[in-house]
């Protein structure tokens, strides 16, 4: 610390300092992140269950916030020029947060705190892979930083978060109190349907909203477990800031960089899971049969082939949809690997593909002005890319599905269904029912 100290003092700027040390012990991750919400009023999870992931961030050092149709771009800008003042021992500093799905909407005021773009650097980052347990520690120093006594604080912080007991609360559960009425979804697909078959639209995706009740305070942690144990090939993910908590568990995921190896799924065309290996093969093979679902699949497809092809010396992807099963619901899913440009960024890539057909519509700017007039509510985070990047551009971000905002005893929970030519209303809105199921789930709802 001693080296920036110096180095902000000859600058006269803040120097970021990175440190990172590697240990024996495995962690729990949503134990940790319990302990981090008791301990700070910022916390933060990125998990891939699946694959033995987790990163929990605990406390804030910096944020990053954006507006404005170019807010991807400034978000890079702002998170190279900390980066590019950094003393960095180890694998360095990370940044994690999201955006809302469309930055012309509405706000209102449950997404208090969740800005058009932000992007946290946590004080203290603990990591988890298979093989390898880390704490990261990041702090900020200049000129006239005591750093003796910054470092010991941090070092203070690191023991309260790792030696908290486990704080998961009981709480209770919840009941659903308010939702998009059958007949409003209705309305509203009449009218998405109505713009298809005049050629306004190809296809739009429109979502509803449920806000669920708890007699205590809804425990974040508790959601999440309740996701990693069931849906453990999401991206599960957390971010805590200004009370709420946005909390959810993402089958697609929108893009990750790592090295020039990059990476998209896309999912779109929906069918239950059987309850029986009989059902649940005749549920996929509808899917995979109907033209109907096809063509929702095949307008994702060609969307993100043209817009990640640009920035890609080699992309390719299975030519047709393969089925992936969840625990309630099954999809359509298409897998692009690619070999990135030399200098792309990852913002580069959610850039180029936020937000895709599978949650916004095509052509673009028609379906989101469809999507403002007909939902009624705010979406918020909620389909908008969600993740984190690191000092090289390298990361991983997800389209924010399967998720819920929480703010003390209120859940406000979200799910959507593409409209194509051959859609039917009811059908549809029967759809978000079963993508609804997640959430209502972790919330205890019966």
């Amino acid at each position: 610390m001693q080296n920036a100290k110096t180095c902000a003092a000859e600058s006269s700027r803040p120097v970021l300092v990175s440190s990172t040390e590697h240990f024996a012990e495995e962690i729990d991750p949503i134990n940790l992140f319990a302990n981090s919400i008791r301990l700070h009023d910022e916390s933060y999870f990125w998990g891939i269950p699946v694959e033995q992931s987790w990163t929990i961030g605990a406390g804030t050092e910096a944020n990053v916030t954006v507006g404005g149709n170019d807010r991807f771009q400034r978000a890079k800008t702002s998170i190279e020029g900390i980066f590019n003042s950094s003393i960095v021992d180890g694998e360095g500093p990370l940044f994690i947060g999201g955006f809302r799905f469309d930055e012309r909407s509405q706000p209102n005021g449950n997404w208090f705190g969740f800005y058009d773009g932000l992007l946290s650097l946590p004080r203290i980052v603990l990591s988890r892979s298979r093989h390898n347990t880390s704490s990261t520690l990041n702090v900020f120093v200049n000129g006239d930083t005591d750093v003796e006594t910054s470092y010991t604080r941090i070092l203070g912080e690191l023991a309260s978060l790792l030696g908290q007991p486990n704080s998961e609360s009981a709480g209770s559960a919840a009941e659903v109190m308010e939702e998009t009425p059958r007949e409003q979804w209705r309305m509203g697909a009449s009218r998405a349907l109505q713009a298809v078959k005049e050629g306004t639209l190809q296809k739009v995706t429109l979502a509803r909203m449920a806000r669920a009740h708890s007699q205590l305070p809804i425990a974040p942690s508790r959601v999440l477990r309740s996701l990693v144990e069931n849906y453990p090939q999401c991206h599960v993910f957390a971010i805590r800031r200004a009370g709420a908590s946005f909390v959810g568990a993402s089958p697609e995921e929108l893009v990750s960089l790592h090295g020039n190896s990059v990476r998209s799924i896309c999912l779109a065309g929906s069918a239950p899971r059987g309850v029986s290996e009989y059902e649940d093969s005749h549920f996929s093979e509808g899917l995979l049969g109907s033209a109907k679902e096809q063509e929702e699949h095949e307008i994702v497809v060609d969307w993100v082939s043209n817009r990640m092809g640009p920035l890609c010396r080699s992309l390719g992807w299975n030519k047709s949809p393969e089925v992936f099963r969840l625990g309630n619901v099954q999809h359509l899913a298409t897998q692009f690997v690619g070999t990135a440009k030399d200098g792309t960024h990852v913002l580069d890539l959610v850039r180029a593909l936020h937000p895709t057909p599978a949650v916004g519509g095509m052509p673009l700017e028609p379906a989101l002005e469809m999507i403002r007039r007909v939902e009624g509510f705010d979406r918020g985070w909620y389909t908008g890319p969600v993740g984190w990047v690191d000092r090289h551009g390298f990361g991983e971000f997800a389209i924010a599905l399967r998720c819920a905002l929480i703010r003390e005893s209120d859940a406000y929970l979200y799910a959507g269904a593409g409209i194509v030519s051959a859609s039917d209303a009811d059908r549809e809105y029967e759809e978000t029912t079963l993508k609804l199921k997640p959430l209502l789930t972790a919330l205890g709802v019966r």
